[in-house]
């Protein structure tokens, strides 16, 4: 063959015959091992992060849970908005308004008024972080309003699970956001 030194994977049957045994032998257990790892994969799921439901936020978990847990999906998400509407209304003391006027006057970038306070997320006026947090709570307010409550209380379809998920997770980021916020009154 010309080579005085077969390589270790290679085995000599004869003058004329190399064997690659020991190589088709490697291959085959790598096969076994990708096989393996695919069927760990399908039995134990995706790698990809999960979210617990009762990790979201305390109030809105507490609003949702006996009407998720019966499977009435969009009814968990309506009663988490009426929730959070609740929170902001105890906070600004505005239980005359509704939710839509609530969330533009709540989180307005106006000064507060004389009886129309504000929820400010805290830092300096100046700061362009504590500027945009605070335009993004208000834009996020609005659109969940719009976009999840409204839906939730109007709609007599059923959200699937996994979007009504989405959209507790949504009111819950934006609870933590508002528990942050600080009361401004004149």
């Amino acid at each position: 063959m010309g080579l005085s030194r077969l390589p270790s994977l290679l085995i000599v049957a004869n003058d004329d015959e190399v064997e690659v045994q020991e190589g088709i032998d490697m291959a085959a257990r790598a096969r076994g091992r990708i096989r393996t790892q695919a069927e760990t994969k399908a039995k134990l799921g995706s790698a990809a992060p999960s979210m617990k439901a009762d990790a979201l936020h305390p109030m809105i978990w507490g609003a949702a849970s006996g009407r998720w847990e019966s499977g009435h999906y969009s009814d968990a998400v309506q009663r988490a908005a009426t929730a959070l509407s609740g929170l902001v209304k105890d906070q600004t003391g505005r239980y005359e308004l509704g939710d839509s006027q609530l969330i533009l006057q709540a989180f307005s970038l106006d000064p507060p008024q004389q009886d129309r306070p504000r929820l400010r997320w805290p830092g300096n006026d100046d700061d362009l972080t504590v500027k945009s947090m605070r335009e993004g709570i208000l834009y996020m307010a609005r659109g969940v309003f719009a976009a999840v409550r409204n839906p939730a209380s109007h709609s007599t379809d059923d959200l699937p699970r996994q979007e009504a998920l989405e959209q507790l997770a949504t009111l819950s980021i934006l609870a933590r956001w508002i528990d942050r916020c600080d009361l401004v009154t004149i």
